[in-house]
This record gives C-alpha cells, sequence and structure tokens, in this order.
C-alpha cells in the first residue's frame, strides 16, 4: 500500500460527516420567513432513527421508505441570516452520526393592508374571545400523527381572488392588527369548499371569533385550517380525499366580508399553504 492509499484511508476513517453527508436532501436550502423547510434522511440502515434541532425547535422526523422525513416551519419574525441545522442519526448500537448544515433564512416581502370591520364584528376582537378559542383549536394541532396521508402537491380549495395573502401587516378599522396567518380567498358565501389533499377531518368547531372552522389532519404534523364557513359538510373522524366537499364559505367570526381563510400548521407553528401547491412536500 503506497504512501497516497494511506493518507485517503485514514482521512476517511476520521470523517463520517462526509461519509453520511449526501444522505440529507434539504428543500429548500434558501428559505423564506414563514415558509416550510423539509429534511430527508435518506438510505437508514434497519434501526437508525434521526432527530434534530434547527432554531431553538426540535425537529421530528417520521418514517418514511427507507428514509425518515422531517419538516421545519420558518417563524414570520424570524430575523434573516444564517443559522446551523443539527441532525443526529442513533443507531442500534449506541453509536451516532453528527451532521451540520448552514440554512439561510430570507426576508419575505410582506406588504400593509387595510380594512375595515363593522362595530358588530370589530366587538369580536376580545384578545380574551380569541386566545380561548385558539386553546381550543390548538388542542388538535399539537398532534403529530406518524402517518403521511397526502399525495403530491396540495391543491387550493376554492376557485377564486386571493383577497389576502399569508403574511401580510394588517391594520383593522385604523389601528395595526397583528400578522395574518392564513390564505384568504374571495368568493362569494355558499362556495364548496374541497379537501386540497387527503386527510382525516379533526375539529369541527363553531366559534364566535374564527366563525365556524374545520381543522383536517394530513399527518406528520401538518394540518389545514378552514374559517369564517357558512355549513359544515362533514363531520369529526371522516377520511377525505382530495377533492371531497368539506364545507360551505361564509362571513361568519370576524370577517369584512365572504370569504375563504385558508390556514396551514406545520408542527403547531402557522406557514404559508400557498407554498404546499407550488412544491411538493
Amino acid at each position: 500500500m503506497n504512501k497516497t492509499t494511506v493518507i485517503f484511508l485514514s482521512l476517511f476513517l476520521i470523517s463520517p460527516i462526509f461519509a453520511v453527508d449526501d444522505r440529507v436532501t434539504i428543500t429548500p436550502m434558501l428559505v423564506e420567513q414563514g415558509k416550510t423547510m423539509k429534511i430527508v434522511v435518506n438510505r437508514l440502515a434497519r434501526g437508525e432513527s434521526v432527530r434534530g434541532k434547527f432554531i431553538g425547535r426540535k425537529i421530528d422526523f417520521f418514517q418514511g421508505d427507507n428514509c425518515q422525513r422531517g419538516f421545519v416551519g420558518i417563524p414570520l419574525e424570524q430575523k434573516p441570516g444564517k443559522y446551523p441545522l443539527h441532525l443526529t442519526i442513533d443507531g442500534l448500537a449506541g453509536g451516532t452520526k453528527t451532521i451540520n448544515k448552514t440554512v439561510v433564512i430570507a426576508k419575505g416581502k410582506f406588504p400593509v393592508v387595510s380594512f375595515w370591520l363593522k362595530p358588530a364584528k370589530n366587538k369580536l376582537r376580545s384578545r380574551e374571545l380569541i386566545n380561548n378559542e385558539w386553546a381550543d383549536v390548538e388542542k388538535v394541532l399539537v398532534v403529530k400523527e406518524p402517518v403521511k396521508r397526502w399525495r403530491g402537491k396540495f391543491s387550493f380549495p376554492v376557485e377564486g381572488p386571493t383577497s389576502m395573502v399569508f403574511g401580510v401587516i394588517q391594520k383593522v378599522n385604523g389601528k395595526p392588527s397583528g400578522r395574518h396567518r392564513g390564505y384568504d380567498l374571495a368568493v362569494p358565501e355558499g362556495t364548496v369548499v374541497t379537501a386540497p389533499n387527503e386527510g382525516k377531518v379533526v375539529y369541527l368547531g363553531r366559534l364566535k371569533a374564527f366563525g365556524n372552522t374545520i381543522v383536517v389532519d394530513h399527518g406528520l404534523g401538518v394540518q389545514t385550517l378552514y374559517f369564517h364557513l357558512s355549513k359544515f359538510l362533514v363531520e369529526v373522524g371522516q377520511v377525505v380525499n382530495r377533492g371531497d366537499k368539506l364545507a360551505l364559505s361564509g362571513n361568519t367570526g370576524i370577517s369584512s366580508g365572504a370569504h375563504l381563510h385558508w390556514g396551514m400548521s406545520v408542527n403547531n407553528l402557522r406557514i404559508d399553504p400557498a407554498q404546499w401547491t407550488k412544491v411538493e412536500m
């Protein structure tokens, strides 16, 4: 064995990170505020499991076909910049392999949108009411089913013009009112709302602030939310396929006019659902 071969073998044996680096796929490596990042660790040996951490949040990984996948939502308020992603692959014999990557969070473009509410609707903007209702909805958002139900890209639940995109800075009746954590589609009251992908209905609620609300669980910590509905067409526990009727749109709750508010939650963080209609997650 010549000197060059010995040096090469020595470098290989002391560099386990490089040996497994190509097993990890991160989409996208540059991710905007309010978007989702997918991490897939491929070619796992029997008994190997993955854990990870990013921007102070634990990443849950779920079993796929010879791989494990996890999803990370980027908070709207996260400061743009470079952040370390830490992944650890644990083996059956107690050994571990560590992979460190750098992910860039980019600044999103979020316009300011002003709108007015009638006095009766504006009265519903009680912080106590909103917090109490959200706590009820959140009970199903913290549940992470280990089965991936969806297939391919998501579809929009209604066809109609966009009235407000995700993340905009809202002004209600002339005063700042936080960020918009959903995607609004301006459709007439009574428009059929359909399932954007396979999932299971896990919540129906007749709420004062959010209006009539549905949550569909798509598995792996991914849920979609539907606010301001006029009528439910499904029941809790019902399994739905893409295109199945969920409800009729409406103007219930804190709403300035008939529309559908479509939201998405990834590991109990609200993210932009429109991204999932463009990229297969």
